[in-house]
């Protein structure tokens, strides 16, 4: 198998366990976050279990405010470019650094009664191609040309 099929075969991987996370998450309402380049829900405590289970059948690494200290260069460079990891937050991964994957920011809301997740891609090679599939596993409209933003994500 060539270097080009190995890649898309892997990035084929990680859409399809984002397929999976997006089915056996307690909402159906998804949003694009431009400024961390990735979808997002947000759920109320009362479905956090549910969430937490469909985020570990894809996220094999979890890294809270302790632990990002000790991850690998990957998920602690991704931590660092958004601002680190604090308590109460989740940095989940799923892959190797320097191969596709996706990421997923796990941010209790200071209510104590929501927490958001934000859903994003890592290592990502052709991002013209590979952003478009992220909004469209998770059925969020592709934003229109020079706005970043959809529908969903200020409702």
């Amino acid at each position: 198998m060539d270097e080009m099929a190995s890649v898309e075969g892997a990035w084929e991987q990680v859409f399809a366990g984002l397929a999976a996370l997006r089915g056996a998450w307690p909402s159906q309402e998804w949003g694009y976050d431009r400024r961390f380049q990735s979808v997002m829900s947000t759920i109320t405590t009362a479905d956090k279990q549910r969430a937490r289970a469909a985020c570990d059948s894809l996220f094999k690494s979890v890294f809270d405010s302790a632990a990002i200290v000790g991850a690998p260069p990957g998920p602690r460079a991704l931590a660092d470019q958004y601002g680190g990891v604090r308590s109460g937050q989740l940095l989940l991964w799923n892959g190797e650094a320097g191969k596709p994957g996706a990421f997923g920011l796990w941010w209790p809301w200071g209510d104590g009664q929501s927490v958001s997740l934000r859903v994003g891609l890592h290592d990502v090679d052709l991002p013209k191609t590979r952003y478009p599939k992220l909004r469209d596993v998770f059925s969020v409209p592709q934003a229109p040309p020079g706005h970043g933003w959809s529908e969903r994500s200020h409702s």
